[in-house]
């Protein structure tokens, strides 16, 4: 096994020399002997070897090349040696070769490697190579007959992650983020490969929620922040039914489990590695571009039709980390893959937040499916990109930088395609390819590297863009003048994309959990930050990551919200077992009860059927931790009758919290029309009582 390690420069000079050098390891189970190690070119020498490269489609296609296949000859003019190597052993090799030995003068890419050739007691030596590197090689002729311009060039760095959360609040799958905070992780690796640019420019594209979450790690991972307990109260652990978001076996996590609140031990390496991980990103985003995605990385194309306001509250959270280094961000619009649905365009442009959208050049394909039968197809080569794919535009009030998905794949193999010399000759060759097209004004080429990439040799990667025709900067130099218009009917948008996008139920779900966090910090008197922990938490469910397990991101989002209604549930309220009025107007007591082990403050709504009955329930009750008390209600009715009324606990907004009670109400009060026959009534019997006297006394004075 052959793997390039360093090449020097990474174009073919004019003059001078080339210089590779790298390791050959013996994966066989004998040894070998008198390796030999060759560099190759398909240069003007090479008999039956693949033509220069020119074009985009020309380098795809050959970066899919069969390792095995033959793609250049053997500079045998120069070479290294390996005089033995034992199963498992790894040797290193360097060769210089001169300009001279390479007969190249048509620009264009070319292929470029190292051969080992050897022998063992039961291969005997031949001319097949026992071991192979292979990677791309550019040439632009300089001078006044050759290449005079530059490519504007950026290559951005992204940090995002799928981010869980226990129902209690605290970060879920710490394993997980254990291993993607190492050197070799899907954020250590990033962060590692962006931070070895040194003082070159370089553009990170930064989720804010990561370095929350990070955070929270680092922190001990606590649960979310209820306020302040009693200082006589504990809140008991509840342990939850379920697993972590996504498992269907109980959580084996540390212990941090679901619902415990408990903090890892201060020498737990998850911490540890948070802390760290924190510490260099902090250095790395100093002076550097950062293009901050909406809070959570949400999918914003499942957003615009589902919950179109949810972007503009993850655009409007700026992220607590990122605001306290007072890192200056722009915002940005990505997807993991570059794709957007068009549809959403509008909802975006309508907002007016100046977001720089980065959408892969895979949507400017051939075939959109939108174009009507009359509209011609634009040209395209075998990469199926429209040939006149702009690199950079604008859509409204919006640049648009269009990425380059080939590039970020890396190199041809059998090396890893990601390692940082077969990236960056990846990168180059995309590049030259751009100047070779349109050498007065070749578009920008904007490359988002993939999360897999490390920080392994990446400062070769950086220093081997430093060519008179890469002109590095950041993403937005590189969009920066950018005229052409971007028109979403004519982007090319998967049926695959947008059935992966998340469904309206998981929004619907989001919007529950994200009430129920407000109504439990209106509860709690001494709790100023849960509903902004439980907003962050729904934001981080609605992520591009959430695709991926859609069904587990909505069960996490119920069982979060259930473990915030047990709890607003712990306020009970009993009232009599009926109530009977001797007028329109009586009183009666209920009891509320706080099991909590923190201070709320509650109301007592009452409702009945046809609001026959009304009761003044006074102003907000304040309960502290473990304490209960009556309250007189004042009670209203004009009809009489038994009415079920129904109390119920809410917050200081009105809205219900859990706890109820029915009771009966009974009105004994007499009618008017009862009043009126009985006032008829006592006046016609004064008349008749008046009469008869009168007529008594006529009958006495007539006696007389």
């Amino acid at each position: 096994m052959v793997t390039i390690e360093e090449l020097t420069p990474g174009e073919l000079p004019r003059r001078g020399a080339i210089e590779v050098s790298g390791e050959v390891a013996n994966r066989d189970v004998e040894t070998w002997r008198d390796v030999n190690l060759h560099a190759f070119v398909n240069d003007d020498a090479c008999l039956g070897c693949p033509p220069p490269i020119t074009t985009a489609a020309e380098l795809e296609a050959a970066a899919a090349t069969d390792p095995e296949a033959v793609v250049g000859n053997r500079i045998v003019q120069v070479s290294d040696t390996v005089p033995e190597l034992r199963p498992g052993e790894v040797a290193t090799f360097s060769i210089r070769i001169p300009r001279r030995y390479v007969e190249i003068t048509q620009a264009g890419v070319y292929w470029f490697g190292v051969h080992a050739l050897g022998s063992s007691d039961t291969t005997p030596r031949d001319s097949l190579a026992d071991g192979r590197a292979r990677t791309f090689l550019p040439y632009l002729p300089q001078g006044r007959d050759g290449v005079t311009g530059s490519v504007d060039t950026a290559v951005v760095v992204p940090l995002r992650h799928r981010i869980e959360h226990h129902p209690s609040g605290a970060i879920a799958r710490r394993s997980d983020w254990r291993a993607d905070l190492g050197p070799y992780g899907r954020l250590g690796g990033p962060l590692s490969f962006g931070a070895a640019a040194l003082d070159r420019p370089v553009t990170w594209l930064v989720d804010p929620a990561v370095p929350d979450a990070v955070r929270r790690l680092g922190e001990g991972n606590p649960p979310r922040d209820l306020g302040p307990l009693s200082e006589d109260a504990r809140e008991p652990e509840e342990p939850d039914e379920t697993g972590e978001p996504g498992s269907e076996t109980p959580s084996t996590d540390g212990p941090d489990g679901e619902g415990s609140g408990e903090a890892p031990p201060p020498t737990d390496p998850t911490a540890t590695l948070a802390r760290s991980w924190l510490d260099r990103l902090e250095r790395a985003l100093q002076g550097e571009e950062v293009l901050a995605l909406p809070y959570g990385d949400v999918d914003v194309s499942a957003t615009a039709s589902s919950m179109p306001e949810l972007y503009a509250l993850a655009r409007d959270r700026a992220g607590d980390v990122l605001a306290e280094w007072e890192v200056e961000t722009r915002p940005a619009i990505a997807s993991p893959g570059g794709y957007l649905d068009p549809r959403s365009l509008d909802e975006i442009d309508e907002l007016d937040d100046s977001s720089m959208l980065l959408l892969t050049d895979r949507m400017f394909a051939a075939d959109t499916g939108q174009r009507g039968d009359d509209e011609a197809e634009p040209q395209t080569d075998a990469t199926g990109i429209a040939a006149d794919a702009p690199g950079a535009g604008r859509f409204g009030g919006h640049e648009v930088a269009v990425t380059a998905s080939a590039a970020a794949t890396g190199g041809p193999g059998p090396d890893p395609r990601l390692d940082a010399v077969s990236l960056r000759q990846r990168v180059l060759a995309e590049a030259a390819l751009r100047l070779l097209r349109s050498p007065d004004a070749p578009e920008p080429l904007v490359v988002v590297v993939d999360p897999d990439v490390t920080g392994e040799g990446a400062t070769r990667f950086w220093s081997g863009l430093d060519l008179d025709w890469v002109d590095l900067g950041t993403a937005s130099d590189a969009v920066a003048g950018a005229s052409a218009v971007i028109d979403p009917d004519e982007l090319s948008y998967p049926a695959e994309a947008r059935a992966g996008e998340l469904g309206p139920s998981l929004f619907y779900e989001l919007g529950r959990l994200v009430a129920a966090g407000e109504t439990l910090q209106n509860v709690l008197i001494d709790s100023e930050g849960v509903a902004g922990e439980v907003r962050d938490e729904a934001l981080t469910s609605a992520s591009y990551a959430s695709r991926t397990a859609p069904d587990a991101a909505e069960r996490a989002l119920v069982r979060s919200r259930g473990w915030i209604e047990r709890r607003l549930a712990e306020v009970t309220i009993d009232g009599p077992p009926g109530v009977t009025l001797s007028s329109a107007d009586g009183t009666f007591s209920a009891t509320l009860e706080n099991l909590l082990d923190r201070t709320v403050t509650v109301r007592i709504e009452a409702t009945s059927p046809g609001g026959r009955v009304r009761v003044d329930a006074g102003e907000p009750i304040v309960l502290t931790a473990g304490s209960r008390t009556t309250v007189l209600l004042e009670a209203h009715t004009s009809d009489p009758g038994v009415h079920n009324v129904t109390l119920a606990v809410t917050d200081v907004d009105g809205t219900p919290i859990g706890a109820t009670d029915q009771l009966p109400v009974r009105s004994n009060q007499v009618s008017d029309v009862i009043w009126v026959i009985l006032g008829v009534g006592f006046g016609i019997l004064v008349l008749a009582i008046v009469l008869r006297l009168l007529r008594r006394f006529r009958q006495r004075g007539a006696a007389t």
